[in-house]
């Protein structure tokens, strides 16, 4: 019996307006990347929702996701993530239950409280209260999309008697990952019964240091005794006949997105090879790191960013194929399956 990792996608959707495509442009590449991983049997797209700047270009995940909804039939759906502190949380139930039905139950609904400090100013929202926010916003959705009517006396929230007009596809409510950056995040994340969802690249300096997280998670669902919860990884991704061929070809591509990071620290791209936080080389040098990761972390979900920098749409249509086709077979010889859809 192979263990098995679900394979999905990821995109931050960052932008770069002298590479001479558009907004709109750039938005269907990524929906014709989407139509491809589908046809590959990827099981899930997550895309990222960011705000003011070209860092991402995605302010509204669950229009654009509802939109490539209606370009898709099976594929998994969701926003990595929704930064729930910024919006109203009765519009947030409203919009992903609509989008759970009009994708026919295919959301998956990832939250967070955010990070960048450029867009709590935008919201005017202070950093130190953002948790007590989540905290009362999450329950507040959550709640809602189980079609409970919610009399709410809350500190940042106060409702009478309201309940949403729509309900999700799924009952009670899609299945919920919550982000996080620290090992006491994690630890609440597990205790509550929620999935989590981690991008080691922005968290830590290297791959071994994501463990007193996923620990911590994990003695979290302990305590909560509920049911297994799913532990969601994202790296970025590049595939090539070597390691060498693999560095020279997305060079030009990771260091474009490495430096419109803001507030992140600066790692040379040597560091960032030797980090062990990018899935880089040959079919069987990818194989091999997603072996050591799995062996160290054992998500049940791989996200793979592969669209980075804005690479071209043959680029990426090709390393979605190298990784369907050549590094599944390498890990099926080291007793791990890529679960693809087909």
């Amino acid at each position: 019996m192979m263990d098995k990792i679900k394979p999905a996608l990821f995109w931050v959707v960052d932008y770069y307006p002298d590479l001479g495509i558009s907004k709109g442009e750039y938005y269907e590449q990524i929906a014709r990347e989407v139509e491809y991983a589908e046809k590959l049997g990827y099981r899930g797209v997550w895309i990222a929702e960011h705000h003011f700047i070209d860092y991402g270009i995605v302010p509204s995940a669950p229009i654009y996701l509802t939109y490539l909804a209606s370009r898709t039939s099976r594929i998994r759906l969701g926003p990595a993530v929704s930064t729930i502190v910024f919006r109203n949380p009765i519009q947030v139930a409203e919009e992903y239950s609509l989008l759970d039905t009009l994708s026919k139950g295919r959301l998956n609904l990832a939250v967070g409280s955010g990070y960048l400090k450029h867009e709590f100013a935008g919201f005017n929202v202070p950093l130190e209260i953002k948790r007590e926010i989540f905290d009362e916003a999450l329950d507040i959705v959550i709640r809602l999309m189980r079609g409970e009517k919610i009399t709410i006396n809350g500190k940042y929230f106060k409702y009478e008697n309201i309940g949403i007009n729509v309900l999700p596809l799924q009952n009670p409510h899609p299945p919920i990952w919550i982000a996080v950056l620290r090992a006491e995040a994690a630890y609440h994340v597990g205790k509550k019964g929620f999935n989590l969802m981690m991008i080691p690249y922005a968290t830590v300096d290297k791959i071994g240091d994501i463990m007193p997280v996923v620990n911590s998670f994990r003695e979290g669902l302990k305590e909560s005794r509920s049911e297994e919860k799913e532990l969601s990884l994202s790296f970025h991704t590049h595939v090539a006949n070597s390691f060498h061929d693999a560095v020279e070809t997305s060079k030009e591509y990771l260091h474009r997105y490495v430096f419109s990071r803001l507030y992140a620290k600066r790692r040379t791209l040597d560091e960032l090879y030797d980090s062990g936080l990018l899935l880089f080389g040959s079919p069987e040098d990818v194989a091999n790191q997603i072996y050591k990761i799995y062996k160290l972390a054992r998500p049940n979900m791989l996200m793979f960013l592969v669209d980075y920098g804005m690479k071209p749409y043959d680029m990426v249509i090709d390393i979605l194929t190298k990784i369907r086709e050549k590094v599944a077979k390498h890990l099926e010889g080291k007793g791990i399956l890529l679960d693809f859809d087909n």
